[in-house]
């Protein structure tokens, strides 16, 4: 529920169309741009920009507005194709096809890639325009994780909040296996090799080390680690998946349903301003124990 869309910086030479996708983008709407051509999506902004029919009092507030834009929602690949054209749509085209966008929005399309959106009023009632805030899914791995992909694969860094994990259980165990086994077969960069999970402290964390140890270790892909973080029991109580780019809350909790309980569970965008206190604070506190165990915990 958070999905990368590539948009034509052609259409920023508009004020109307720029304050829309000021409007519509940022993490909290679900939808990020990308810097294509990587890193000079600015640059053929401001071309744009200089060459239009604008004023230069228009012009500046232009500039002032993608500056903006680009602060609130862009999103930077790590590798994109190499090619020689200079019309930004091919470099679109070749990423998408190399890793696929949500939607790419331009204008002067005539052909019939139901992925391009043309810069139409119509186009905001396109399916692929319009990102849900929510949805039920299946309590198992596999619907979980499908459900958030498009946020999974552009995140660089990934935090588990749930303060009822317990080791000894194998419905909190799938989830995190899941998570571990699609950050191992990612084919593009960048790589994530560490899952940061925030739990209450009911267990002991030494008791959770060795149950982790015992029904965790051996599930892992290599490369892929866990590190597992104590808060006071009392302090958490909303269940979130979070990464750099945007952060999900799970209603239920991150564990699968064994055959009791709810059959779905309700995942919901959270707030940026949300992800970001939780980002803070979760990154502020240090891992009691990894596994596998690293060489700094022996």
């Amino acid at each position: 529920m958070v999905y990368e869309f590539a948009v034509s910086p052609m259409l920023c030479t508009n004020y109307q169309d720029l304050r829309f996708f000021l409007a519509t983008f940022g993490r909290e709407h679900g939808r990020l741009f990308s810097d294509i051509p990587r890193k000079k999506w600015m640059k053929f902004a401001r071309v744009a920009i200089k060459h239009s029919d604008n004023g230069q009092v228009e012009k500046k507030r232009l500039v002032a507005g993608i500056e903006k834009l680009t602060k609130k929602a862009i999103y930077c690949r790590n590798s994109v194709p190499v090619i020689g054209s200079e019309d930004w749509l091919d470099h679109a085209i070749a990423a998408h096809e190399d890793r696929p966008f949500e939607a790419i929005i331009t204008d002067g399309y005539d052909g019939d890639d139901e992925c391009i959106l043309k810069n139409e009023h119509e186009f905001t009632e396109n399916p692929r325009w319009n990102i849900p805030l929510d949805k039920m899914v299946e309590r198992n791995p596999q619907s979980m994780i499908t459900a958030i992909k498009p946020m999974l694969d552009c995140a660089r860094e990934v935090i588990l909040i749930d303060r009822n994990f317990d080791p000894e259980k194998f419905r909190w165990l799938q989830l995190i296996i899941g998570l571990a086994d699609f950050f191992s077969k990612r084919e593009f960069s960048p790589s994530i090799n560490k899952i940061n999970y925030h739990m209450g402290n009911r267990l002991a964390p030494h008791h959770v080390e060795l149950l982790c140890k015992k029904n965790l270790s051996t599930s892992l892909p290599t490369g892929i680690t866990v590190n597992f973080i104590f808060w006071p029991w009392e302090e958490l109580h909303d269940r979130y998946i979070l990464t750099d780019i945007g952060g999900m809350d799970f209603g239920i909790g991150l564990d699968i349903h064994d055959g009791s309980g709810p059959e779905n569970v309700k995942i919901s965008r959270i707030s940026e301003n949300t992800r970001q206190q939780w980002w803070k604070a979760c990154k502020a506190k240090n891992a009691a124990f990894s596994i596998p165990e690293q060489p700094n915990n022996q």
